[in-house]
């Protein structure tokens, strides 16, 4: 099925597909659920993107987060801990220009802030990748929670269907590409409504919930019966 498809079927079965994401979660690593929760409640303590880019705490959490979910392994490294933060405090001007928008807000700019986030995601110098749209996106989700979907190679890309030479020549038009289609995932299914416990964390989350579950659903299925519909 095309991205198009997919992103239709997604907005229509949204709730079963979450509940498919309940079912067969594939995080199950000790570290990537309970981190991640704890980074996520560490910056909404802290209120803004400024204070938590400034917060020693916040830094290392965020750190051990990443590490968890896969950043440093699998191809990409991940820079020490002083220029870890170096390359994040560097770029503070940028992520706090976007704090306080919300990936489902009605007056959002989705171009320009598409925009502004690819161009900030490929430059963020957390890693030693050339394409960094999924350790810059997995980083930027947690300082901008409410903005920025974290994004993978195991399930977005392949939602997406974006061929691996793709990803790496053109990270930003993907990533550009990806933004708008979760806009418009966000406006038709009002993620908010299901934050909660658990991996529940921000609106951001439950689409990438939604997107992850639906692969798992589109797999079982196809393992079943063959075909997806």
């Amino acid at each position: 099925m095309s991205s198009n498809a997919l992103t239709g079927l997604l907005i229509s079965r949204f709730t079963e597909f979450l509940a498919a994401y309940d079912r067969d979660c594939p995080f199950t690593k000790y570290g990537q659920l309970e981190y991640h929760v704890e980074t996520i409640k560490k910056r909404r303590a802290l209120g803004t993107a400024g204070s938590a880019l400034n917060d020693e705490s916040f830094q290392r959490s965020l750190y051990r987060t990443l590490q968890a979910w896969g950043i440093g392994s699998r191809g990409s490294k991940l820079k020490p801990f002083p220029a870890f933060v170096e390359a994040l405090q560097a770029k503070e001007a940028e992520i706090t220009d976007l704090d306080g928008i919300a990936v489902d807000q009605n007056d959002l700019d989705v171009e320009a802030v598409a925009n502004k986030l690819a161009i900030l995601i490929q430059s963020l110098n957390i890693v030693e990748n050339k394409a960094r749209i999924v350790p810059g996106s997995k980083a930027l989700h947690h300082l901008l929670p409410e903005l920025v979907v974290p994004i993978d190679r195991a399930y977005t890309q392949r939602f997406f269907d974006w061929p691996t030479p793709h990803i790496q020549k053109f990270p930003e038009k993907c990533f550009v590409e990806a933004f708008h289609i979760f806009v418009g995932i966000a406006r038709a299914t009002n993620p908010v409504q299901y934050m909660g416990d658990g991996w529940y964390t921000s609106r951001t989350k439950v689409i990438d919930n939604g997107i992850v579950g639906l692969l798992c659903w589109a797999h079982e299925k196809f393992e079943t019966t063959g075909k997806l519909e």
